[in-house]
């Protein structure tokens, strides 16, 4: 699914018309889709209210929600298709066209550049999305939970360059390596 595919459908629970989804709001930490940003006009551009996903029966022609619980979006990043792109250090990189979405989580933003950007590079996002420095691979990455015990430093998180000592001092850097996307292997 894509941004596109959910931005200015009508949103409608109990059977009645509810508004318009304008927007998405992700974590920063998860890239899980959080909450819908929803306007209650179809000619109203800003948004009024948010509703959790897990809201959401269908998306078809509309959106169809199991009830109408309005949230205030804490602690995501705020998508718009439109919202200008600036890179970290101020350059212009065009606007949101798109935001893949897989199963409910954010994996690239698309800009109207032809750009494409990982998620994980999303530094800000509000009324202007700005992307984080570009990192060497795959520092700053998360570990995941099976290599955390293969891995010496189990206090880190995220790939590290001691981490990356670790692992090679146990000889598990390929493991390590072919665990994190875009290879995802579970070994």
């Amino acid at each position: 699914m894509f941004l596109k595919d959910i931005t200015n459908k009508p949103v409608f629970a109990n059977g009645c018309l509810q508004g318009v989804c304008r927007g998405v709001g992700i974590s920063l930490k998860t890239y899980a889709v959080k909450y819908l940003l929803c306007a209650s006009t179809p000619t109203q551009s800003a948004t009024d209210f948010a509703v959790g996903v897990s809201a959401i029966e269908s998306v078809q022609n509309e959106i169809r929600l199991s009830r109408l619980r309005v949230v205030y979006p804490k602690s995501c990043a705020k998508i718009f298709i439109g919202a200008p792109v600036y890179s970290f250090e101020g350059g212009y990189l065009g606007k949101v066209a798109d935001l893949q979405i897989r199963d409910f989580v954010a994996t690239s933003l698309v800009t109207d550049q032809g750009e494409r950007f990982s998620v994980a590079s999303l530094y800000a996002c509000s009324d202007a999305v700005i992307l984080k420095k570009e990192q060497p691979y795959p520092l700053g990455q998360r570990i995941p939970a099976p290599m955390l015990s293969l891995v010496e430093c189990k206090k880190e998180a995220v790939v590290t360059k001691p981490v990356l000592r670790a692992a090679i001092r146990q000889k598990a850097l390929i493991n390590l390596t072919l665990s994190l996307p875009p290879f995802n292997a579970e070994l």
